[in-house]
């Protein structure tokens, strides 16, 4: 009779044990005070790192561009030197 009673009792024991293991979370953007991701420092800091990435990739845009157009400067030139010879 003493085994019944154990064998009753264990289940019991083990789904107390995890219940007591359910995480905890905090709560969502709207009450998180010491949320990274929520903050206005943080926004501020990725907006400005973003805009200087633009900024940086743009900058080599209008390199690149530059080059070209310095390219078919010389290339024009070229040929209207070619024509003037030819003529």
């Amino acid at each position: 009779m003493m085994m019944q009673a154990l064998r009753v009792r264990t289940p019991l024991v083990r789904s107390t044990a995890r219940m007591m293991t359910v995480r905890m979370y905090s709560p969502g953007p709207e009450g998180s005070a010491g949320s990274v991701a929520s903050s206005k420092g943080w926004n501020r800091r990725e907006k400005a790192q973003e805009d200087q990435y633009i900024l940086e990739h743009e900058k080599e845009k209008l390199a690149k561009l530059r080059e070209s157009v310095k390219h078919q400067e010389n290339l024009v030139e070229n040929l209207t030197k070619e024509e003037g010879k030819t003529k």
